[in-house]
């Protein structure tokens, strides 16, 4: 009886303070709420830095307008040839001659480069996730671990190209030239191969799931169960 007497008294002192903030310290409490909200809004009036997402074919033209940076990094890839670990997200570089180039590391997520002639240009480690590389020439590219999630690869030209443990999922490579291609550890789920000429192509150790090869040309083509000459003259 005494514990619930204690209790209630308890209670009843927690509504009389509640009412004494309410009706007698109503100022303090809302010199306090401001304090708070100021507080916050300082915080939130301070530089913000935002990063920049693309969507896949996708280009950022004001980047490419207003970052001095950015221009010069386009500059010197097209005057030198080289741009090792370059950020040059969401250029456009359709129908460029990019021959020999140096883009190890380089990020060249979501950029244009579609009919541009590539051949034997290093993208070792390169982040092409969601480039446009339609028609592209790509003969004995070296993309060895390099990143071509989503890419657009239709109708481009990959014979002899070296695509050591690169990352293909749901890449698009529709009537793709893969002839001795090398895929060695490469991943191809997902990835769109209709068409795709892959006579005398390495990819007896490449991750195949959910790639649909019915309409591949296969010739000569080693796969992870054995040689296929399924479409051989």
């Amino acid at each position: 009886m005494k514990g619930f007497l204690f209790f209630f008294l308890f209670a009843l002192s927690g509504v009389e303070s509640a009412a004494v903030v309410s009706e007698g310290n109503s100022d303090l409490f809302e010199k306090r709420l401001s304090s708070t909200a100021a507080l916050r809004v300082g915080t939130f009036n301070q530089p913000i830095q935002v990063a920049v997402h693309f969507r896949p074919g996708g280009q950022e033209l004001d980047r490419r307008q207003s970052d001095a940076k950015f221009k010069l990094r386009v500059e010197t890839l097209e005057s030198t040839g080289g741009c090792r670990g370059c950020d040059l997200r969401g250029a456009d570089f359709d129908e460029a001659d990019l021959s020999d180039a140096d883009l190890v590391r380089a990020d060249l997520t979501a950029v244009k480069l579609n009919r541009a002639i590539m051949n034997d240009v290093d993208l070792s480690r390169a982040v092409l996730f969601g480039a446009m590389l339609v028609k592209t020439d790509l003969r004995r590219a070296k993309l060895i671990h390099a990143d071509l999630r989503k890419a657009n690869l239709q109708d481009s030209d990959l014979r002899g190209a070296y695509l050591l443990f690169a990352n293909l999922r749901k890449a698009d490579l529709r009537n793709a030239q893969l002839q001795r291609a090398f895929f060695g550890g490469a991943d191809l789920a997902g990835a769109r191969l209709d068409g795709a000429n892959l006579t005398e192509a390495d990819l007896e150790t490449a991750l195949l799931e959910s790639s649909d090869l019915g309409g591949a040309v296969l010739c000569r083509t080693i796969l992870p169960w054995g040689l296929e000459n399924r479409d051989c003259p």
